[in-house]
């Protein structure tokens, strides 16, 4: 078992070598992609939790006596981002700010962690196989210079361009590959949570004789409840 993960161990050291310098930036950028996909994930999950309105007390009228109150102390205990959302809706709305404003505002800010952070990782897997690129065009370079010295290393140094060219190619699309399956998983989740809160809005803003504006941008109109 030793000899094999030896073995292993100088297999790898030869193909970053084989790379050259710019393997050092597509293991950053490989890694920065997985340590943000997770982070954003273990955020995701936690975001989801509790967000169907009958659980956080939206399903009636709030202007009646104690159940504005009574729907913040639920939402307050629960975790997730739409329960967020209602806390600090219902305190904006006490502050003398319009529903529709203040739920807007809240949702937004909440939202907004989360499309920063996709937006990050689109662009680092959009940067990984540009690096490649760069490796192939490098690599490319040193194999042109190699053929015109025209001395008696020129195979080898022809052999390192090559591999310098499609080695960084290869890692950069891995990286770019893995990437990009885990933000379309992370979209998903995403826009569920994007719906889940426009579902509990509309409830909350029902209660409250309001309206909200529907995902399309148009408004969806509430009637206030009996």
């Amino acid at each position: 078992m030793n000899a094999f993960l030896a073995e292993l161990l100088r297999e790898c050291q030869s193909y970053l070598r084989a790379g050259g310098w710019l393997m050092l930036p597509l293991a950053l950028i490989s890694i920065w992609i997985w340590l943000l996909y997770l982070l954003l994930l273990c955020r995701l999950r936690e975001a989801v939790k509790n967000n169907d309105p009958q659980t956080l007390g939206l399903d009636g009228d709030l202007r009646s006596a104690g159940r504005l109150a009574a729907c913040e102390r639920r939402c307050a205990e629960l975790a997730g981002a739409v329960p967020r959302m209602i806390v600090h809706a219902i305190a904006r709305v006490r502050a003398g700010q319009s529903p529709e404003a203040a739920f807007a505002q809240c949702q937004s800010m909440e939202l907004g962690e989360y499309r920063s952070g996709m937006f990050g990782l689109s662009a680092l897997v959009a940067a990984a196989p540009l690096v490649g690129l760069l490796g192939t065009v490098l690599g490319m370079i040193q194999t042109f210079t190699a053929v015109s010295l025209r001395n008696s290393d020129v195979t080898g140094m022809v052999a390192d361009g090559i591999s310098m060219a499609l080695i960084t190619t290869q890692a950069g699309l891995v990286a770019a590959l893995a990437g990009t399956f885990g933000l379309a998983h992370l979209f998903s989740r995403y826009q569920h949570l994007v719906n889940q809160a426009y579902l509990c809005g509309a409830g909350f803003l029902r209660g409250l004789g309001a309206c909200i504006a529907a995902p399309d941008g148009s408004d969806a109109r509430t009637t206030t409840a009996e």
